[in-house]
């Protein structure tokens, strides 16, 4: 063990198993654990009650574990990080701080401004992967292009070599010699005194921190993967692993996950068990996604506030904020969209199904702007997590090119037949239905009238007739693609359409787009970081490399040419949101700025969130008022 002062800087890697900056730092001489909490740079991605209530029981566990091993978890609130961390290394003397990656756009601006301005310091920083099984700089085409299609990336990581990491939890920690003026969990102000009687009860369905992550794994290994593949198709019950909190706060490592499950899949496989093998390709995709998300996020890192398929700017979304109240408090009238919505409300957790459901509806059938739906998750998911939201909002609202189409519109009548077939999950949120027959459950307003005299339900009164028709809904779809063709094709003609994004459309198969190349522009190598330093994209100009394809639908070759074919423009490449594990969002706005690096390269990052970003929505004051002053909104 050597003699240096090593500050571990906790973020979303709530554990000590296989927790790479940690490791690093045992390894090296004392440490001093510090969790920074700091609001005000959070900004309108301040998480939501549920979410943080799981992050201060987390908290609170880390810092048990951290005790056992002779040392604590310091916790500290802040209005700067940076200024929080250069008073540790004052108060004891750090020779280094280490930390492991974070991909969010908001995150990579933080870390990169950060490991600046404390290499200036003369601060040795060393940053580690404790998230994903690859770098998202680790996978490009063979002409250096990020993936724009989760099928070739998630090929591409499955024949990729894999180290076989398994970092052993140390057995003792030395604490670093030194005072710093920290503060209780609780002083954190994590949760207010009205949000306790309601947290209080996610208790009895959760337990977080991460020895129960494991449990969590473990249990799910053992006794629900075997049939992963056939549960995940039914919405309720165990058909989903609920393991994502765990690795959205990194309670768990993604890398365990995968090994454990690939494990299994090897033993089935000698075993000749084709169901047990099946089930863990399902579940490994859906990592894959997770993975996918983060991917997505660092090679275009504009994706949290605009679509990835360019055209999609000029889509005429409908802010209506009567219709988005409609929406969350699960009064659409249609049975499966208001109890997904309902349990989201009140328990922060829906099935992924359910959220693929509830989200197609609000920007198919009410054109409810996508940024919206994703600003909501991330308010109210127990497990919000940007990066995945991101990921599962552009998905619905068409905006990946393997993405829904954008003129698919699902019937939840149907959605409902099939994922809830006896309608036992719409019968436990919604009790106004809890004694309406299987037959009419999807559809009360097609039942008879005695049969909704039988069932106690009056419509209009107790539940909701359906806010939109199904057919109408498709027709303002429809109507909305053209307008949209038609505004990008004026803007075309005017010059002023915009060079900056990766503009195609769900006809190609996305594998071989004209997107920036990323490049790394190389300059001396600076002694106070590792090789493992977090890399940022430096994306070519458009204007002096080539500009990015745009695609076009071939019925809108020509503007002025008949539009009654286009809806036939876009064609499903394969990614299945059956396979996602969509988890939670957030919107905000970045722009780039030309930074010098604190590593061996040279990048340009976003430099911070716009002005806009301490703006709220139009709803969102309502929804402030109601989520303060409401008491029923937890488990």
């Amino acid at each position: 063990m050597g003699s240096n002062r090593t500050i571990v800087w906790f973020r979303r890697d709530l554990r000590i198993e296989d927790n790479p900056a940690l490791a690093a730092a045992a390894r090296e001489g004392s440490v001093l654990p510090v969790y920074i909490w700091c609001p005000k740079e959070e900004g309108q991605f301040y998480p939501g009650r549920v979410s943080r209530w799981w992050l201060k029981q987390s908290l609170a566990h880390l810092d048990r574990s951290l005790k056992s091993l002779g040392t604590r978890l310091v916790l500290i609130k802040t209005h700067s990080t940076v200024t929080a961390l250069l008073e540790c290394i004052k108060a004891i003397q750090a020779t280094k701080v280490v930390f492991n990656h974070l991909y969010d756009p908001v995150s990579l601006v933080r870390d990169h401004n950060i490991k600046e301005k404390l290499v200036e310091q003369g601060i040795s920083v060393q940053s580690y992967n404790g998230d994903l099984l690859y770098e998202p700089w680790e996978l490009y085409t063979e002409s250096g292009r990020a993936f724009t299609t989760f099928n070739a990336f998630w090929t591409k990581c499955l024949h990729k070599q894999m180290d076989i990491v398994s970092l052993v939890p140390p057995w003792q920690l030395t604490p670093a010699e030194g005072k710093v003026e920290d503060c209780s969990v609780e002083e954190l102000g994590l949760e207010n005194e009205l949000e306790k009687p309601s947290n209080a009860l996610l208790g009895r369905a959760w337990s977080p921190g991460w020895r129960n992550a494991d449990k969590a794994l473990t249990e799910f290994v053992e006794q629900h993967l075997l049939h992963y593949s056939k549960k995940r198709l039914k919405v309720g019950g165990d058909s989903t692993s609920l393991l994502s909190p765990y690795l959205h706060f990194g309670e768990l490592s993604v890398r365990k996950v995968f090994q454990v499950t690939r494990m299994k899949q090897i033993l089935w496989t000698n075993e000749g068990n084709s169901v047990g093998e099946e089930s863990v390709n399902v579940f490994l995709r859906a990592i894959g996604l997770r993975e996918y998300s983060r991917y997505l996020c660092f090679n275009f890192p504009f994706t949290h506030e605009r679509a990835l398929l360019g055209h999609l700017k000029f889509f005429p979304w409908n802010p209506d904020p009567d219709k988005f109240k409609t929406w969350r408090q699960g009064r659409t009238g249609y049975p499966l969209v208001d109890a997904g919505m309902r349990e989201l409300w009140a328990t922060g957790w829906i099935h992924s199904r359910i959220r693929v459901i509830v989200s197609s509806f609000a920007v198919k059938m009410l054109l409810l702007p996508w940024k919206w739906g994703m600003k909501y998750f991330w308010d109210t998911l127990l497990d919000a997590d940007l990066e995945s939201d991101i990921l599962g909002w552009q998905y619905i609202s068409g905006g990946l090119p393997d993405g829904h189409e954008l003129e698919r519109l699902d019937n939840p009548e149907i959605l409902g037949a099939k994922f809830d077939p006896e309608g036992d999950y719409v019968r436990q949120w919604l009790p106004e239905l809890a004694r309406m027959p299987t037959e009419w459950i999807h559809h009360p307003w097609d039942a008879p009238l005695t049969v909704l005299r039988a069932s106690g339900v009056e419509l209009g009164q107790n539940y909701p007739k359906p806010m939109i028709d199904v057919d109408l809904a498709r027709e303002k779809l429809t109507e909305a693609i053209f307008k949209m063709w038609e505004s990008e094709a004026a803007a075309k003609a005017a010059g002023s359409e915009p060079r900056d994004e990766v503009v195609v459309d769900n006809t190609n198969s996305g594998e071989n787009l004209d997107t920036p190349k990323v490049v790394f522009l190389e300059k001396a190598p600076c002694a106070t970081v590792s090789a493992n330093d977090q890399k940022v994209p430096a994306l070519p100009d458009s204007k002096k490399d080539h500009p990015p394809t745009r695609k076009r639908p071939n019925c809108m070759v020509e503007e002025g040419q008949n539009q009654g074919n286009s809806q036939n423009h876009n064609k499903d490449t394969g990614m299945s949101s059956v396979d996602q594990d969509i988890c939670s969002t957030a919107d905000s706005s970045s722009c780039k700025k030309q930074c010098a690096s604190t590593s061996s390269y040279s990048f340009s990052v976003p430099q911070q969130c716009s002005s806009s970003s301490n703006l709220k929505w139009p709803w969102q004051e309502q929804i402030d008022m109601e989520q303060s002053s409401s008491k029923d909104g937890a488990v």
